[in-house]
């Protein structure tokens, strides 16, 4: 499936998963439960829990699996605040 959007909130159960492709820039927020992901090409994988939030700093593909059941928000980078 692929989905083009600038903002989405997605419910994963327990040991699902999500694939991101050619997310750079996107951030991943962990609205409830906890998160691991790791990305194309990097050899550190990352887990992020509830309040916590992951910025997608490649390019390729990212997996995002819940390791308990989760709620997260994915927000594009042309939707992010510009920094003064």
């Amino acid at each position: 499936m692929n989905i083009k959007t600038t903002a989405a909130r997605l419910q994963l159960p327990r040991a699902d998963t999500l694939t991101l492709n050619d997310a750079r820039g996107a951030l991943v927020r962990c609205l409830e439960g906890a998160l691991w992901i790791t990305q194309h090409d990097d050899l550190d994988d990352h887990v992020i829990a509830a309040g916590e939030v992951f910025r997608v700093d490649r390019e390729g593909s990212v997996v995002v699996q819940a390791t308990r059941a989760a709620r997260l928000a994915i927000e594009s980078p042309d939707e992010l605040p510009i920094a003064p």
